[in-house]
């Protein structure tokens, strides 16, 4: 199976994100931004300028994260020696493992910390670390896949869930929509946009952030990365002949399509994370054709840098809020929360490297180890049918 190094880097840069996007919640008044209210120049910049693809694109960057995730697993999915068991405990050892191994930590970090006193600090920040530890909630928490409070310890937990339940099905929904003419993958997925759409409204306000409407609103992102996929070699081909100006217009038009909330601003009809989910995707694709047949972007994404950046980019995603938490109810009132800020910065490296080299690499060898018998088999009788053929 091919990989690309340039959608790791992608994927370690969402990441980063992520983490900036978190660690300015603490603020409140970038916390309590409204688009069409006086705050702060220094925080309209972060919102409403190009500024905000760097400090304000949080969701935006778990946009990425799904579609790429069914660019990757199309590749999967499509390989001659697919086989679902083995697909499915590769995809255990690779999301749920060091998901429990995270969680975990971020549960022992709350026990530890959050007895400590600590004043109000933003609606967003008091929603983690506050509520009792009951059995009912670590119990939704090992099960992973169910609807239950993920802000509780670690909130980036609610895209996992969806992650998660989505890769179970995702071979499901290849051959239903996927695997067919352009034409008629394009007719579902259309279709099931604007299904996932009409739900939403419909049902949106009584929708948790895990809830199974919500999964299947996710769902097409997936398929949008998995159609990507399908059609790579003629889309990479396709954008690397085109002229530089072409090429230059269509980055610029991504990185419109990303900072589409912000743009919008207080059109509430428009500024909705439907409408912005389906724009921002539109720009995430243009994002990952680019990474690949732009020279110039695919030889930075390609850095030892960003490379190390995408491959420690799921850890990243996962301890960057259990260092921030622990941090701030160590150091609040005690340093300024700007240099908590830096120290919790470092810290989130220092454990998501940690984590990368002693307990995500373990769990993927582990996933190997355990589907080996299984890909051997397939191959072994794949070679058997082929020397059959010429036999």
């Amino acid at each position: 199976m091919t990989r690309y190094e340039e959608l790791d880097s992608l994927r370690g840069l969402a990441a980063l994100i992520v983490l900036m996007g978190h660690y300015l919640m603490v603020y409140p008044a970038y916390a309590n931004y409204q688009y069409d209210s006086n705050s702060s120049y220094m925080i309209y910049l972060l919102k409403e300028t190009p500024l905000r693809l760097f400090f304000s694109s949080g969701n935006e960057s778990v946009i990425l994260f799904f579609i790429l995730s069914g660019f990757v697993l199309y590749l999967s999915v499509n390989s001659a020696n697919f086989h679902y068991s083995t697909y499915l405990i590769k995809r255990v050892f690779r999301i749920y493992m060091p998901y429990l191994v995270a969680i975990s930590v971020a549960i022992l970090a709350k026990m530890l910390f959050s007895h400590i006193d600590l004043p109000f600090i933003t609606i967003w920040f008091d929603k983690s670390w506050t509520g009792p530890d009951t059995p009912s909630l670590l119990i939704e928490h090992l099960l992973f896949i169910g609807q239950y409070n993920t802000d509780a310890y670690n909130n980036v937990i609610w895209s996992l869930v969806h992650e998660m339940r989505i890769s179970i099905i995702f071979p499901v929904l290849i051959v239903l929509f996927v695997r067919k003419k352009l034409i008629y993958s394009l007719f579902w997925q259309l279709t099931l946009i604007f299904s996932s759409t009409l739900c939403l409204y419909l049902f949106g306000s009584s929708v948790e952030i895990t809830g199974i409407l919500l999964s299947f609103h996710y769902s097409t992102l997936f398929l949008m990365g998995a159609i990507l996929a399908k059609y790579r070699y003629e889309l990479f081909a396709y954008t690397l002949k085109m002229k530089k100006p072409v090429k230059i217009v269509l980055f610029l038009g991504a990185i419109i399509c990303f900072m589409y909330e912000g743009i919008i601003g207080e059109v509430e009809f428009l500024n909705n994370y439907i409408f912005r989910d389906y724009v921002v995707s539109f720009g995430v694709c243009m994002f990952i054709i680019l990474s690949v047949s732009s020279k110039r972007i695919s030889t930075a994404l390609r850095s030892r840098l960003l490379t190390l950046l995408g491959k420690i980019s799921y850890s990243l995603y996962l301890y960057h809020l259990i260092s921030l938490f622990s941090l701030m109810y160590l150091f609040y009132n005690k340093l300024p929360t700007g240099l908590i800020l830096i120290f919790s910065f470092f810290l989130s490296f220092l454990l998501s490297s940690v984590s990368y080299l002693l307990v995500e690499k373990p769990c993927m060898r582990l996933g190997s180890y355990f589907t080996r018998n299984k890909q051997e088999k397939v191959i072994s009788k794949d070679q058997t049918a082929l020397k059959r053929e010429i036999g």
